[in-house]
């Protein structure tokens, strides 16, 4: 059987959102705008789709050091997953596991009870996002690009989807890297020739 990444994307929204739930992408400026659409009382996941399990290491080269960022975040990554694809028996299904602690999520469609509110979501984004390398993750130029982010409300229903670039449009936050700074050493002789 093959598939690929937007497969389990794909599978993942048919699967676990519900015609009951409103599922609200932002797309266009005036989206972007505001969140007078979202309540306080929602909480927050970031799901990260990948086509396989050996899919998965290619997550570490967006980080500048990806040891230090999961040492930083493994205690607090509760709420980010990777959910990825896997042929069992025939059978294709999704499996999932938080993003740096690594802990196999028994049911998949359970991610959503795991949400944080929105000040320890915007807390964990800003440290995640100190350790990004990649600034050209997409066509838009931005970190998150790919990642879905989903509000939950308390009745554990999804009441807004967006990446995490429109997520911080949305409540006014820069998710980008800050660029390193390489700094040459020139060395330059000045002072006296000495005759030579």
């Amino acid at each position: 059987m093959k598939w690929w990444e937007k497969t389990v994307e794909y599978y993942f929204i048919r699967k676990f959102i519900t015609d009951e739930m409103i599922l609200s992408p932002l797309d266009g400026e005036q989206e972007k705008a505001g969140d007078a659409f979202l309540s306080n009382s929602e909480r927050w996941v970031v799901l990260e789709f990948k086509k396989n399990f050996e899919s998965l290491a290619s997550e570490k080269k967006k980080y500048k050091n990806y040891d230090a960022a999961a040492a930083e975040l493994s205690h607090s990554d509760n709420h980010h997953f990777l959910i990825y694809g896997k042929v069992e028996d025939g059978s294709f299904s999704l499996v999932g596991k938080t993003y740096f602690s690594n802990k196999l999520v028994p049911e998949v469609g359970r991610v959503f009870e795991a949400g944080k509110e929105k000040e320890e979501f915007i807390s964990y984004l800003e440290k995640l996002i100190k350790h990004k390398s990649k600034v050209s993750e997409s066509s838009s130029g931005s970190v998150g690009s790919y990642s879905f982010v989903a509000g939950i409300s308390k009745d554990k229903k999804i009441t807004s989807c967006m990446n995490l670039y429109e997520f911080g449009l949305d409540h006014g936050l820069k998710l980008e890297p800050k660029p390193e700074i390489k700094r040459e050493i020139k060395r330059e002789r000045s002072g006296p020739t000495l005759g030579m």
